[in-house]
């Protein structure tokens, strides 16, 4: 609750700041109930009140923005953070040249333009310059100051090492990106994102130790080469569809001649890659309908022994995201060597009612024989990991009243975890979820 009581000084505060035009804030409650036989059980009973502060001081955008959440689950978890803490600064024509200028300071979202690589509160600078037809971006923010209850990466077994610390493990993020328009309505853009890691090396493995220690690991440091485009295909379908190239190094155990063992702690480079398309077709005389089709696909090593640390090769092309994603109510594989299908749509079943409910059908497939990234999964298993069915309801009760209710089911195929294990037999997923803006 720590987080919710200097959101509340921020906002007496932000009473007096002198040259405010107005104040605005809001405070929404989420109390919901998860309930399931996944390998990785979520919490059971959570309640989670999210509070923002804005105070401008002027008319385009410029000032003080604030986003902060308190959490508490079953079994007894409580976490607080801020998800935004910053200041903005906007200009307009500080140049012949350049239309608009806004610089934001302090914590904000970080995200990359696929929004599967990245997704995590950063602190330092974000630079927005718009050209009018080109619009330019370049950020850099740190991660270590983040609550690691609220964090979302976990990258090394120095990560994992550290999951019971109060804050994220240290990490430096930058990038750049750039868009434009063209034929009138089509999006391209192009970015680079780097992360460094900044884990003292006190507490990693040095290089060409020759005694294999799976209880410690390295440095793992990641760039992103992105390019994508987005726009209509024809009335009502759109299309968006991207491509990324992911480069770094990784610390890896390989054979060394020179190693009393034969073997070697070695750092080795990574050149993997991601992409993936989606179709959005909009109908809206069918009861306000919509219709998606989605594919991911993160290449994968056949050689690798882990998802994490586990490259024994000189190459490794096992890709690896910054933050994880949510895929599935049941199912959610990280982005690492793995085929996503997903075929869905909603639409609004009682004409003039806000009611909207949903349906979707998502597949799952290996890349490559080998490692993928979720809890249980056998290195050696089938390629085609299981099939996920669900659907998913939101009502607005009220103009400050809204629940949420959705159902999942993960049929995994035979061979895709151990015989036995909770993972083996069919897997739920039931959530429950009402939300009150104050």
């Amino acid at each position: 609750m720590k987080g919710l009581r200097v959101l509340a000084a921020l906002t007496m505060a932000g009473i007096f700041v002198g040259g405010a035009q107005s104040l605005e804030w809001g405070v929404d409650s989420t109390t919901s109930l998860q309930l399931g036989n996944k390998p990785s059980p979520p919490t059971v009973f959570e309640e989670e009140l999210f509070g923002s502060l804005l105070v401008p001081y002027d008319q385009k955008g410029g000032g003080l923005e604030a986003k902060a959440h308190a959490w508490a689950g079953v079994p007894v978890t409580v976490a607080a953070d801020f998800d935004v803490l910053s200041f903005n600064f906007v200009f307009d024509k500080p140049a012949p040249d350049l239309k608009g200028l806004k610089l934001t300071v302090g914590r904000y979202a970080m995200a990359d333009p696929t929004g599967v690589i990245l997704n995590h509160p950063g602190d330092g600078f974000r630079l927005n310059l718009d050209y009018g037809p080109l619009a330019l971006g370049i950020g850099a923010g740190y991660t270590g100051l983040v609550m690691r209850s609220t964090s979302g990466i976990s990258l090394t077994v120095e990560d994992q090492n550290r999951a019971n610390d109060l804050l994220e493990s240290p990490r430096m993020v930058g990038w750049i990106e750039g868009g434009t328009t063209f034929f009138q309505a089509h999006r391209f853009t192009a970015s680079i994102l780097a992360q460094k890691d900044l884990n003292p090396s006190s507490n990693l493995i040095p290089e060409f130790t020759n005694v294999q220690s799976p209880a410690r690991g390295g440095t793992l440091d990641t760039q992103y080469f992105t390019l994508k485009a987005a726009g209509p295909v024809v009335p009502d379908l759109f299309y968006e569809a991207f491509t990324t190239l992911g480069t770094g190094s990784t610390l890896s155990w390989l054979s060394d001649v020179n190693s009393p063992t034969g073997f070697s702690y070695q750092y080795r480079p990574i050149v993997a890659f991601l992409g993936g398309g989606s179709l959005i077709y909009f109908k809206p005389e069918w009861l306000e309908a919509s219709f998606t089709g989605r594919i991911l696909f993160a290449s994968g090593d056949s050689s690798a022994t882990s998802p994490v640390e586990g490259n024994v090769a000189n190459l490794s092309t096992l890709f690896l995201p910054i933050t994880t994603t949510t895929l599935g109510i049941v199912f959610n594989p990280g982005l690492s060597n793995l085929v996503y299908y997903e075929f869905g749509g909603s639409l609004k079943p009682v004409p003039g009612q806000p009611l909207v409910t949903g349906a979707k059908f998502l597949g799952f497939q290996r890349m490559v024989s080998g490692v993928v990234n979720a809890p249980g999964i056998l290195r050696n298993g089938p390629a085609w990991l299981g099939q996920e069915f669900d659907v998913t309801a939101s009502w607005p009760v009220f103009s400050d009243l809204n629940l949420t209710a959705a159902v999942g089911g993960f049929t995994p195929t035979s061979g895709t975890y151990v015989k036995g294990s909770t993972g083996d037999t069919f897997q739920y997923a039931l959530n429950f979820g009402a939300t009150l803006s104050l």
